[in-house]
């Protein structure tokens, strides 16, 4: 049964963990379920000419219930945890200063990962504007009939463009931040590993999901690296801030609050989709075992983020061909 907040003030270590397994386990579900859903969905939108709609649906229903009956019981779980009103003020304004340091000191570091990425996407963009935003927006934004017709490099095309300049520094500005943070808690190989499936991930989400039109953006990608950091923050406490997963929540909320305002404007499955994608990505990369030290050395995981980076060194080149 999930904790009253009034008692936890009495109880051991040992019960604290036992509850804050109990969420682990509920999010863990949540997730499992939820990413069945979206794969049947995603498989019945590819084949629906193969699979009937009354198998579709009894498939969605199978996976669907638990994934929303594992969601509901943990935020019922998460009710009952205490929030900020249980600490002295002055433990508050520390741990929000912790916060904002990690991220000030993260963005200062020599995070060339970082931004030999943020080189790849900038190149696209700047070009972008020499040849005309509609003409690049036609001949590589993510737009299902040229996917779904063969164009498949565009999952990954459209990431590099932007529909504006505030479109452009505000995601670069992001993801400076947190592509900084993500390699200085971790080997620099994981940055374009999680970026580039994230990114992808959002990019299939946006043909698939309505509003059918064309997208543009990182932010998939973004978004991606921000709910892998937000896992990983959960599965590895010590090496974070204790409000920096308040933070990351927190643009998720804004995220959605903008996405309602701007339904038209802001490619909400992309989004859903790299964060899903980087939830999951942490789920199976990120070792929940391993509170304390250094980070496990896996080497099949900096060959896949070597393969990564040469994937997005390569996206950025072919992109900048397809717009002249």
């Amino acid at each position: 049964m999930p904790l009253d907040p009034g008692a936890r003030r009495t109880l051991d270590p040992v019960e604290l963990r036992r509850q804050a397994d109990v969420g682990r386990a509920l999010i863990k579900q949540a997730l499992l379920f939820g990413s069945l859903t979206v794969a049947v969905l995603v498989l019945w939108v590819f084949f629906r000419k193969a699979v009937s709609f009354q198998l579709a649906v009894t498939l969605l229903g199978a996976v669907g219930l638990p994934a929303a009956k594992a969601a509901r019981s943990w935020w019922q779980w998460r009710q009952t945890q205490p929030g900020g009103e249980w600490m002295h003020p002055d433990r508050l304004n520390e741990m929000q200063q912790e916060a904002v340091r990690t991220m000030a000191d993260a963005a200062k570091a020599r995070a060339w990962m970082t931004r030999g990425l943020i080189a790849c996407i900038t190149v696209p963009s700047v070009l972008e504007v020499f040849v005309g935003v509609e003409h690049a927006v036609t001949v590589a934004s993510v737009e299902s009939k040229a996917i779904l017709a063969g164009d498949w490099w565009r999952l990954l095309g459209g990431t590099y463009l932007h529909g504006s300049v505030f479109h452009f520094t505000g995601n670069m500005g992001a993801l400076l931040v947190y592509g900084s943070i993500l390699e200085s808690k971790a080997s620099r190989l994981r940055l374009p590993l999680v970026y580039l499936m994230s990114a992808l991930g959002g990019s299939i989400a946006s043909v698939v999901m309505p509003p059918d039109v064309p997208s543009v953006g990182a932010s998939g990608g973004i978004v991606g690296v921000i709910g892998y950091l937000y896992l990983f923050s959960r599965r590895q406490e010590v090496k974070f801030p204790a409000l920096f997963r308040g933070a990351t929540a927190s643009i998720f909320a804004g995220l959605i609050t903008a996405g309602a305002l701007g339904y038209w404007y802001i490619d909400n499955p992309g989004h859903a989709g790299g964060a899903l994608t980087g939830f999951l990505l942490a789920s199976v990369m990120v070792d929940p075992a391993r509170s304390w030290g250094e980070d496990v050395e896996q080497p099949f995981l900096d060959l896949l983020g070597w393969i990564a980076a040469a994937v997005l060194v390569a996206g950025a080149v072919v992109t900048c061909v397809a717009m002249f």
